[in-house]
């Protein structure tokens, strides 16, 4: 198997800023590249930190420092790892994107969930997909055409799949996304009206969620759920972006597993 490296993946021409440029310098570099974030970086280029348009929106006053209100990064990816660790990584920090640096911190890219699925659908034909990779694909789909591909892949490598989306305020979204999964799990034959079966993929939903929402509080959003099933068991894959009145969040991903 050809083990495919995040440079050959990466956006080699990440939208960066130093860390003493002003708040209002980086807004103008957002708008400018049309980013929703940014890498903040020191004299050397070596990564410090990240800026979203939310922390933009949230600064009160734009004459400071890029350095005061951005997110020190604790996560970045290096150059010569493959996809699959990159992959790994986001699924478990509940991340979209990360930063690639070199040997020696340099910032060098910037890998996206979107990058790391055109790096598995390089790999598709060499091996077979797992059910976490064939759930994770299937929810960040943005197209029609792209759902049956993926429920068609997935009914390839011998599991059942199905699609929905949901959208709701915060004190509905974890009920809506519970029956939404098990009515399009339903409709789609991956699990019987048994509720045993039931309670198996709500057990998996309520599982990502509950990763998502402890560091997205009383928030509603909007999402795209996909659950797979096979070897005896389901996984379900919850993506897209919690939000309010004033800004969108990031994109987020989790996933939850249940017996079945």
């Amino acid at each position: 198997m050809l083990i495919r490296e995040v440079k050959e993946w990466m956006q080699t021409f990440p939208a960066k800023v130093h860390y003493d440029a002003t708040v209002a310098e980086a807004r103008d570099l957002m708008l400018e590249s049309k980013f929703g974030r940014i890498l903040v970086v020191d004299r050397e280029d070596r990564l410090m930190g990240i800026l979203t348009d939310s922390d933009v929106l949230a600064a009160t006053d734009h004459s400071v420092k890029v350095e005061t209100i951005m997110t020190p990064v604790v996560v970045s990816v290096y150059e010569n790892q493959t996809i699959r660790d990159a992959g790994r990584l986001l699924v478990e920090n509940k991340i979209a994107g990360v930063p690639v640096v070199d040997s020696e911190g340099r910032v060098v890219g910037l890998l996206t969930a979107r990058d790391i699925l055109r790096g598995y659908l390089a790999e598709e034909d060499e091996v077979r997909l797992s059910m976490e990779t064939l759930a994770i694909n299937l929810a960040m789909t943005r197209h029609r055409e792209d759902e049956r591909y993926w429920l068609d892949r997935s009914k390839h490598f011998g599991y059942r799949a199905a699609i929905t989306q949901v959208g709701a305020g915060p004190d509905k979204l974890a009920t809506k996304l519970r029956e939404s999964t098990i009515a399009a799990a339903i409709a789609r034959k991956v699990i019987s009206e048994d509720s045993r079966e039931k309670i198996a993929v709500s057990q998996a939903v309520r599982d990502a969620f509950f990763q998502l929402s402890l560091i997205n509080p009383g928030l509603g959003g909007g999402f795209k759920v996909s659950a797979v099933r096979g070897d005896g068991r389901i996984t379900v894959v919850i993506f897209g972006r919690f939000g309010h009145a004033l800004a969108d969040g990031p994109e987020q991903i989790a996933v939850g597993y249940s017996v079945i």
